[in-house]
């Protein structure tokens, strides 16, 4: 029966798209837009506490990998009451070390004694913060059930999570062992088990996906009661627990951490209506969330620019920002970009519109530091990486409800989507769905990268085809500034001038789509330096405008039906 379905759907689909063209793709009825009041309730409201006066902070060097993982425990239950300890892991913890101290907490990096700290100074302190004066054990830091499953242990009991290798420090103390993992193999017979007694104690808004080496995150999953787990996509019984996890979440769930198979796992979240954060290496959470900071406009006003019929234009993207991570621990290739200041170039950068959750810190840096010609558009998909090609249409409701709030939030008004469509039937079902997100007026449009990778190659990639959804603009990019060796080693001058050879064959016509490309940056593959270089040999036909500028400039000169370019 569900395969006779599936051919007359897939008939009816032919018979609509023969008739009527791309675009009209079963138009169903696209529910009316949310009111601003109701958006505020549909993002994820995670518990704020006070931050403490006096912050303790363990330097990370100074603790193995598994007794950090214990203070990490420590550090999770404390924030539960009180924000107190940071665990600094380097990358760019000087900064929001600074940011605390400015805001006039202090900073003690030595107990009384002038010892370092470590679980033999930190467990009498905070004792407690720890239910019972218990701890579970588990076997190392290196085992995913082990770690995982023991934080959940201290997720819901309240016990702290301690590696064998602590476990003689810790008994010492006058701990008392309540519960022993660590002579276990465990495996998902053992973690379904836990979850279906549990999971009712467990958020259903938020999900922790990480696996045993990544360091961020356990804390804040221990103060805000988020379930953690990891799932290799190759495990078929794994994935099938995943499955079950996944099912008992709330629509548009926020699935934090990340995976080792980017585009299984991801399909697999959205095939459950949710979206991913990457942000498996961002540190001290249940801290950094609760940083006061004033509101954080990301966006800018934006009206169409007056344009050079003579000229092509392009919108630069440098897509470094898709993930809360890469943002909180440097933005590297954003600031390097900033110091050069002989670029009056106005690229626009994806920034992931939620950030204000894992660092505010981060966001205000990036404020601070950004040229007045640069701008944000968000991260792939919207509120966070999903491909809505995988979700039914209530789940795209959903997941465009729940961008158009974090988009008013951010005040970014551009989206980026990030998909994979395999065929003009797809493309005019995925047309169909960018209408949900169009409803917003605060939504102006976005760009669309579209696999295979380099988002311009092959049947997939979009090649700068433009969809127009309720009037607004969603251009695929046109070309992409990515090596094909995947080594930023091997890219040299000589390729970079034929990629910009390349954008200056295209031609000038400001009133259809011929006349404007959306050029992504490979942040792995094109250094800033290799960027500069790229745009010094643009020749003068070609203007570079902000994505933005450009939403705005096809907005108004170009015929609002979805169209391909006719130069690629």
């Amino acid at each position: 029966m569900a395969t006779f379905k599936s051919a007359i759907g897939l008939m009816l689909a032919i018979v609509m798209y023969i008739t009527n063209g791309i675009g009209s793709y079963l138009p169903g009825i696209i529910a009316e837009p949310l009111s601003t009041d109701e958006l505020s309730s549909v993002i994820n409201d995670f518990d704020s506490v006070p931050i403490a006066e006096e912050i303790i902070v363990v330097e990370g060097g100074r603790v193995n990998k598994d007794e950090r993982a214990a203070i990490q425990s420590l550090q999770g239950l404390i924030a539960r009451t009180e924000a107190k300890i940071f665990i600094n892991y380097g990358m760019d913890s000087k900064s929001e070390l600074q940011d605390l101290k400015d805001n006039g907490h202090t900073l003690s990096y030595t107990d009384e004694n002038g010892n370092y700290w470590t679980l033999k100074n930190l467990i009498p302190r905070f004792a407690s913060y720890i239910k019972d004066n218990g701890y579970v054990l588990f076997s190392d830091s290196d085992t995913h059930a082990q770690i995982n499953l023991a934080f959940n242990y201290t997720t819901v009991y309240g016990w702290l999570a301690v590696p064998v290798s602590a476990e003689e420090t810790v008994k010492a103390l006058g701990m008392e062992k309540k519960y022993d993992l660590s002579t276990t193999e465990l495996d998902f017979t053992h973690e379904r088990d836990f979850y279906e007694e549990h999971k009712d104690f467990f958020r259903k808004d938020t999900l922790v996906h990480l696996y045993s080496y990544a360091s961020g995150l356990r804390d804040f999953a221990v103060q805000q009661k988020i379930y953690i787990t990891y799932v290799e996509d190759s495990d078929y019984v794994a994935r099938a627990f995943r499955d079950i996890v996944f099912s008992d979440l709330e629509p548009s769930a926020m699935i934090l951490g990340w995976c080792k198979y980017e585009i299984k796992f991801t399909q697999c979240a959205s095939r459950f209506g949710h979206y991913v954060i990457p942000s498996d290496h961002s540190f001290n959470v249940s801290l950094l969330h609760n940083i006061q900071t004033q509101a954080t406009d990301l966006g800018q006003d934006v009206t169409a620019p007056e344009l050079d019929p003579t000229k092509h234009y392009v919108a630069i993207v440098y897509s470094d920002g898709d993930n809360a991570q890469w943002i909180s621990n440097g933005y590297q290739e954003f600031h390097t970009w900033q110091s050069y200041e002989d670029m009056d170039i106005p690229i626009t950068w994806t920034f992931a519109p939620q950030m204000n959750t894992f660092s505010p810190t981060a966001v205000k840096k990036a404020l601070v530091n950004k040229d007045p010609e640069d701008s944000f558009i968000t991260g792939p998909s919207g509120a966070g990486y999903a491909r809505i090609s995988m979700m039914s249409p209530s789940e795209v409701r959903a997941f465009s409800d729940l961008t158009a709030a974090t988009m008013l939030q951010s005040g970014l008004t551009t989206m980026t989507l990030l998909d994979k469509i395999n065929n003009e039937i797809d493309y005019a079902s995925y047309a169909h769905k960018l209408g949900y997100f169009a409803r917003y007026d605060n939504i102006k449009g976005g760009i669309i990268q579209i696999d295979p990778d380099p988002y311009t190659n092959g049947y997939g990639g979009g090649r700068g085809r433009v969809f127009f959804a309720n009037d607004k603009p969603f251009v695929s990019v046109g070309y992409s500034l990515w090596h094909p060796s995947g080594d930023i080693s091997q890219v040299t001058e000589e390729w970079i001038k034929e990629q910009a050879d390349a954008i200056n064959s295209y031609s000038a016509d400001i009133n259809s789509i011929n006349g404007y490309t959306v050029i992504n940056v490979h942040p792995w593959t094109v250094s800033p330096a290799s960027l500069r270089y790229f745009i010094q040999n643009l020749d003068d036909g070609v203007e570079i405008i902000s994505v933005d500028e450009l939403i705005a400039a096809v907005t108004e000169n170009v015929p609002h039906k979805n169209a391909k370019p006719d130069n690629r």
